[in-house]
C-alpha cells in the first residue's frame, strides 16, 4: 500500500489538500476533485502513464492486441440477459488481428492517459461513479467508481474500473449513469467507439442496469431496431433517466434521449419493452448552433439532450422536463404520455426561454423546492429556476460562472439534497489540445438550500405534483 501511494506521490498525482485547498470553489460550489490527466486503479496497481498494453495488470481474464474484449459471467438465465448471437468466445467482434502494431499507433492501446475524459459522475452513498465514453483508443474502463471514504480528501484520486477491470469489460461506452431509490445503477452502453470520421459500432446500444448492493449485473436489454432509426443514432445516447411507477422498484421506466436522430426511447422494465417517441420539440434550434466555449468557436446541432422528472402526482403521472441542447428553451409533457407508446402531439408545452447563451447540457430537479438546476455550456455556468414560476430570464439566476473552472459543465444531478456538477473543457479536446500542465477535469458540490437562499429560485417549498394550468403546463386530477 505503501509503494501504492507513493507512486502516485512522486508523480504530482496524489495530494492531501491543505485547509487553503479544501476551499477551492467556484461561486457557493465547492470543489471536490480535479484533475490534469485521469489515472487509474486497476486491481491495486497504480495507472499513472500510457501503456501498450494489460498484460503486466494482475488478474486479468484475457488480452488482445487490437481489440477490446468483453466477458460475459453473468449467470441470471433470463432471455434478455444471455449472449446476444453471433459472439465469438465472448467477444462481439473480430477475433485478435495477428498483424504486428505499431506502438506509435493509437489501436489497440490499453491506456492512453491524453485520451480519457470524464463526461459524467453521480454520487450514490459512499462513491461517485465516473464515465469516460470511448471517443477515442486508450480507455481502460468507460464506467469507473471513486470510494469517497478512500479519497474524499485526495485531488486528484485513481478511478476503478467498476464492477471491477474483468466485468467493466462488457460495456463499450457509456456516457452517463443514473441511480434510482431502488437501489440500482443504470445505463446506457451506446456500443460504439466514437473516433472521430471513423465510428466502430461493435455491439447494439443496451440499456445495463447494476445492483448496488451486490455490484451485479441485473439487466442488459438490447435496444431495438425501432429505436435506432439512424446508423449513427448509437453515438447520441447521451443519458438516461428513470422513473418508479407508485413506488414499486419492478414498475419503472427509462427515458433515454438521443441527441443525433431527435427522439426520446423509452424503456418498461415491467414490459420488458422499448419504444421511440418523436416530436418537433426535440429537435434543436439552428439559430441557437452557434457557440464559443474553452477559447473555441464551433457549430453544433445535438438536439434533446436531457429530462428530468418532477414528483408524481395522484394519478400516477410526473411532470416530465427536457430540452435540446443547442436551444435555449424548455419544454413539457406528462410522463403518462410518454408511457403511452401513443403520445399525443398536441400534450407537449412550451414553457418558456432560459435566455441569451443558456444552451444547456444536463439538469434536475430538487422535489423539495421545486427548483430545476442547469448545466449551462453556453455561458460556463449553472443556473437555476423554481419551476412554480413562468420560466424567462427575470425568473432565472446564476449561480456559479466561470469559464475555466465550469468550461463545459457536462453532467449535473441532485442527490441527498446536493448538487453535483461535472466540467471538463470538452470543445478544446476536440477543436485543439488540452494543456496537461493545468487542470482540466473538475468535479462540484454545493448543498441546494445554500444555493438558491437569497435568489430568485428560492420561495415554495411544497413538492408539486404537477404544473399550474396557469403556466401553460398541465393538469390531472
Amino acid at each position: 500500500m505503501k509503494q501504492y501511494l507513493l507512486a502516485f506521490a512522486l508523480l504530482g498525482l496524489l495530494t492531501v489538500p491543505s485547509r487553503s485547498q479544501n476551499r477551492r470553489s467556484v461561486g457557493k460550489f465547492e470543489e471536490v476533485f480535479s484533475w490534469k490527466q485521469l489515472t487509474f486503479d486497476i486491481n491495486g496497481i497504480p495507472v499513472v502513464q500510457d501503456r501498450f498494453s494489460e498484460e503486466d495488470l494482475a488478474g486479468r481474464d484475457k488480452r488482445a492486441t487490437d481489440n477490446i474484449y468483453f466477458n460475459y459471467n453473468n449467470d441470471d438465465d433470463k432471455d434478455w440477459n444471455r449472449r446476444p448471437p453471433g459472439h465469438i468466445n465472448g467477444n462481439p467482434i473480430d477475433t485478435p488481428s495477428l498483424a504486428a502494431i505499431d506502438p506509435n499507433e493509437e489501436i489497440g492501446r490499453f491506456f492512453i492517459q491524453y485520451n480519457n475524459v470524464i463526461m459524467g459522475a453521480e454520487k450514490v452513498g459512499n462513491r461517485l461513479f465516473v464515465t469516460i465514453p470511448r471517443r477515442r483508443f486508450g480507455i481502460p474502463a468507460t464506467l469507473n467508481y471513486i470510494d469517497l471514504s478512500v479519497h474524499g480528501r485526495t485531488r486528484s484520486p485513481p478511478l476503478t474500473p467498476y464492477p471491477d477491470m474483468a466485468r467493466s469489460r462488457s460495456l463499450i461506452s457509456v456516457y452517463r449513469t443514473r441511480a434510482d431509490e431502488c437501489g440500482r445503477l443504470w445505463t446506457v452502453d451506446t456500443g460504439t467507439i466514437e473516433i472521430p470520421n471513423n465510428p466502430r459500432y461493435l455491439q447494439t446500444p443496451a440499456i445495463v442496469v447494476f445492483d448496488l448492493k451486490t455490484d451485479r449485473q441485473i439487466l442488459r436489454y438490447q435496444l431495438k431496431t425501432s429505436d435506432l432509426p439512424g446508423n449513427n443514432t448509437p453515438t447520441g445516447l447521451a443519458s438516461i433517466t428513470v422513473a418508479i411507477k407508485n413506488g414499486d422498484c419492478s414498475d419503472a421506466y427509462a427515458f433515454i434521449s438521443d441527441v443525433v436522430t431527435y427522439g426520446v426511447i423509452v424503456f418498461s422494465l415491467k414490459q420488458n419493452d422499448s419504444w421511440r417517441q418523436q416530436h418537433n420539440y426535440f429537435h434543436f434550434n439552428p439559430t441557437a448552433g452557434n457557440l464559443r466555449v474553452a477559447g473555441q468557436s464551433f457549430t453544433w446541432n445535438d438536439g434533446v439532450f436531457s429530462v428530468a422528472v418532477g414528483p408524481e402526482g395522484p394519478d400516477g403521472c410526473r411532470p416530465t422536463y427536457f430540452h435540446p441542447m443547442v436551444s435555449s428553451q424548455e419544454f413539457s409533457v406528462s410522463s403518462c404520455e410518454l408511457e403511452s407508446r401513443e403520445a399525443n402531439q398536441t400534450a407537449y408545452t412550451v414553457l418558456g426561454d432560459r435566455g441569451t447563451n443558456s444552451q444547456c447540457t444536463m439538469h434536475d430537479l430538487h422535489a423539495p423546492t421545486n427548483v430545476m438546476f442547469f448545466a449551462e455550456v453556453g455561458r460556463d455556468s449553472v443556473s437555476c429556476w423554481n419551476t412554480e414560476r413562468p420560466l424567462n430570464p427575470d425568473n432565472m439566476e446564476i449561480l456559479a460562472q466561470d469559464s475555466q473552472r465550469l468550461s463545459y459543465p457536462s453532467d449535473l444531478h441532485v442527490t441527498d439534497d446536493e448538487v453535483w456538477v461535472t466540467a471538463n473543457t470538452l470543445p478544446r479536446f476536440i477543436y485543439s489540445r488540452l494543456d496537461t500542465d493545468e487542470y482540466n477535469f473538475f468535479i462540484y458540490r454545493a448543498k441546494v438550500r445554500d444555493l438558491i437562499s437569497g435568489t430568485v429560485c428560492a420561495g415554495n417549498t411544497r413538492p408539486s405534483p404537477g404544473f399550474s394550468p396557469s403556466y401553460g403546463g398541465y393538469h390531472r386530477s
